[in-house]
């Protein structure tokens, strides 16, 4: 988009729409979005440990596919569970928390496995890698990427704010509500309804007149 602004400023023909991507997050539809225990069924069912252990990152921090191999490792190895994204990212270093923080110890992602690919690369071409073995080898049932939206979903469930989960994700608050929040369907609503009234104080209605 940017170098087709500047050819037309530079008055110079050039046509950049045949090297744009063709992933758009508005595409993704409801059903396609994995629950929380497909996500264990799949991961379960991965044979390769190293994409095994990818696979449970990108779940249970929502990063963006190429995100994994730009980690500090070291703090992972050491037992941090939280995820310290480099700053050679597409949008820079951040922190990421696991929802569920369970899968920490679930997944085994302090035991870093990283997969044995060409991490010399652009990042696009990082995260085509990993979605192409998930599609072609993996058979995964679902989308890479879909995880993303998932955790997108399930912080909102756990009551993080919109501001914190976009900073997460590494997005702007926009993004995050006219995006990902907009694949939050009937059974998330109702499970935070069904927390909302667990609240000891919450309101309550006017006592029904006697007749």
């Amino acid at each position: 988009m940017a170098i087709g602004v500047l050819a037309r400023f530079a008055e110079i023909e050039y046509d950049p729409s045949p090297y744009r991507g063709s992933y758009n997050p508005k595409s993704v539809q409801p059903r396609d979005i994995p629950s929380d225990a497909l996500i264990v069924e799949s991961f379960a069912t991965l044979k390769n440990p190293s994409w095994r252990w990818f696979f449970g990152m990108v779940a249970a921090y929502g990063l963006r596919p190429h995100e994994v191999f730009r980690l500090d490792l070291d703090l992972l190895q050491a037992g941090d569970p939280v995820c310290h994204v480099g700053d050679n990212t597409k949008t820079g270093f951040r922190r990421v928390w696991a929802y569920h923080p369970e899968w920490f110890e679930q997944f085994s992602l302090q035991s870093v496995n990283l997969p044995s690919i060409k991490l010399d690369r652009e990042n696009r071409k990082l995260g085509e890698s990993a979605a192409e073995y998930f599609h072609e080898t993996a058979r995964l049932p679902f989308p890479l990427y879909n995880l993303r939206h998932a955790w997108a979903i399930r912080a909102t469930l756990y009551g993080l704010q919109d501001a914190l989960a976009s900073q997460q994700m590494g997005h702007s608050l926009e993004v995050h509500n006219r995006i990902y929040q907009k694949w939050i369907g009937r059974a998330a609503h109702q499970a935070a309804y069904d927390a909302t009234l667990q609240n000891p104080l919450r309101p309550k209605p006017p006592s029904f007149p006697k007749q």
